[in-house]
């Protein structure tokens, strides 16, 4: 007897690159109009989840994308949904840049590569390139001088005056490290309010204890608070946390502790895990990052925000013996990349501004040469700084979720900006890079590597141009011989169709946001560019997350 077994299909050169490039292109066609502030917005759903999904996000777009209906076509279409994600979730914005960017450099060295160069040190060409291009981005870079700028940023996401007024405010007064509560309301609202609050590094004890898995976040509103000076290992040390938070008539409890593991992590992931109908109560434990007397600042500006006491061996009372008066409240909790963020009950400011004034007076007192200056700063930050709070309404329920979306995108572009600084916007930037990469292409002594650099360089236009095409302008080619004549501070303005000023007009992009959108881009075509084969499997995984 014999026994069929399915031999998947390989596919070798020149048809492998051809394929993934129709994919790529594919892909690249759909979100190049989606570039530049031209137009309005465009929202899709309810999805499954009943969320309405913004659709001017290339992020979003690419993930409602599973298959093009063509095996062949898939492979290349899904290196640029991964692609483009990737962007979203570690820059904000940028998706579609990346793969107008990703398109022009991986067709130009297909064709390149065609014509007899040699793929591997063209390759080398590009990264050697990307170096310079990053360097160049750089030197264009200033940094943020006020809120004006940032609103001006926020606007190219927005494309809301009044909201980019806000974001941009919120953004320059609350720091890089801002975090912002978004509420939304179901009447035409805008507003903002800065809240006493403390945001600390922290690490989540156990993946069963977020609220939202995709993002790796938990977040808990008004729980009970309880601090541990020791290490919890046995049920005995959480139960009485557990019974004192429901004798306070808490629905919710963070535990912040030296460490949780053993029966005491099992007893409260068990608690957690139950049914809503029937838990009483949802749970997250966290282990602080600070150390030493950075850690015993943290636990007593916690207690002070929250309330509650400071419980261990050799405290008044361990954890095994609390009691419902020893825990403290927030207002809310919430725990997302790395760090723990607690919104003070208003009854708790005031003191919390005594401390604030205190400590601010001692700091001045304090020699600038002390070493512990710097960690009273740093304290004195987390207590005033870091946490506001965005009221955002609207009409209708889709109208909501696009302005809290866009509010989310642009504060984390916003922060990007305030670390790594603005360089001209509408890819601007990038097209000036080119000289530079051009002429260290030239002095470049091997042939195929120079190709490589010049690959690269001639893709840097294309952001520019697609986005003068997107303006309706008939000649892109002219347009972007001006913005090169101008100098390096000109750009694109896509809403009057002229050449201007970046800074004057207020069109920025983030220097980090690009810079990470122009690697991604790279490597992403470089990979293609390197496939020499293809492995089409009979029933190929389909996956909604990239």
């Amino acid at each position: 007897m014999f026994q069929i077994k399915y031999v998947p299909k390989v596919v070798g050169p020149p048809d492998a690159k051809q394929q993934i490039g129709d994919g790529i292109t594919a892909i690249a066609d759909l979100l190049a109009p989606t570039l530049g502030p031209i137009g309005g917005h465009v929202a899709s759903g309810p999805d499954a989840g009943r969320r309405v999904e913004l659709i001017d996000d290339a992020a979003t777009i690419v993930r409602r994308i599973i298959s093009l209906g063509d095996a062949q076509r898939d492979v290349g279409a899904m290196v640029m949904r991964s692609l483009v994600w990737r962007v979203g979730q570690r820059a904000g914005d940028g998706g579609a840049t990346a793969a107008v960017l990703a398109r022009a450099i991986f067709c130009d060295g297909l064709r390149m590569s065609t014509a007899g160069v040699n793929a591997a040190r063209m390759t080398r060409g590009i990264e050697q390139g990307l170096r310079i291009v990053l360097d160049a981005l750089r030197q264009q870079s200033k940094p943020i001088t006020g809120e004006d700028e940032l609103a001006a940023l926020a606007r190219t996401i927005t494309k809301d005056d009044q909201l980019s007024a806000v974001l941009g405010e919120m953004s320059y007064l609350l720091g890089p490290d801002a975090h912002v509560v978004i509420e939304k309301f179901v009447a035409p609202y805008l507003h903002r309010r800065y809240v006493a609050g403390a945001r600390i590094g922290a690490e989540i004890q156990s993946m069963y204890f977020y609220t939202n898995s995709e993002q790796k976040s938990s977040v808990l509103t008004t729980p009970a608070i309880a601090i541990l000076d020791e290490r919890l290992t046995t049920s005995d040390q959480v139960i009485p946390l557990m019974e004192a938070a429901v004798a306070q008539g808490a629905k919710s409890l963070v535990i912040i502790a030296m460490d949780v593991s053993g029966a005491a992590l099992g007893a409260l992931v068990t608690n957690h895990q139950q049914p809503a109908d029937k838990r009483k109560l949802a749970i997250c434990a966290v282990k602080l990052k600070p150390v030493g007397q950075e850690l015993r600042w943290a636990m007593t500006d916690l207690g002070l925000l929250t309330g509650a006491t400071v419980l261990g061996p050799n405290q008044a009372r361990s954890g095994g013996r609390a009691q419902p008066g020893d825990l403290g409240q927030a207002q809310r909790f919430e725990f997302l990349n790395n760090s723990a963020v607690f919104v003070a009950q208003d009854s708790k400011r005031a003191e919390l501004q005594d401390e604030i004034s205190k400590l601010r007076k001692f700091i001045v007192d304090t020699p600038f040469d002390d070493e512990e200056r710097p960690k009273l700063v740093k304290r004195l930050s987390t207590l005033t700084g870091g946490v506001g709070e965005l009221k955002i309404g609207a009409h209708t329920k889709g109208e909501r979720e696009l302005r809290e979306v866009q509010s989310e995108r642009a504060f984390k572009v916003l922060s990007e900006a305030q670390r790594g600084g603005v360089v001209p916007g509408a890819g601007a930037a990038l097209f000036h890079c080119m000289p530079s990469l051009m002429a260290a292409a030239a002095q470049q002594p091997d042939e195929d590597v120079a190709e490589g650099m010049r690959v690269l360089a001639r893709s840097l236009g294309e952001p520019l141009r697609q986005i003068v095409v997107n303006s309706g302008y008939g000649a892109p080619a002219v347009m972007l011989n001006r913005v090169r004549e101008g100098g390096p501070q000109m750009t694109y303005d896509a809403l009057s169709q002229q050449v201007v000023d970046a800074a004057t007009a207020g069109i920025f992009d983030a220097t980090d946001v690009l810079a990470k959108v122009l690697q991604i881009a790279a490597s992403g075509a470089m990979m293609a560019l390197s496939t020499d084969a293809i492995v089409y499997h009979k029933k190929p995984k389909e996956e909604m997350k990239p």
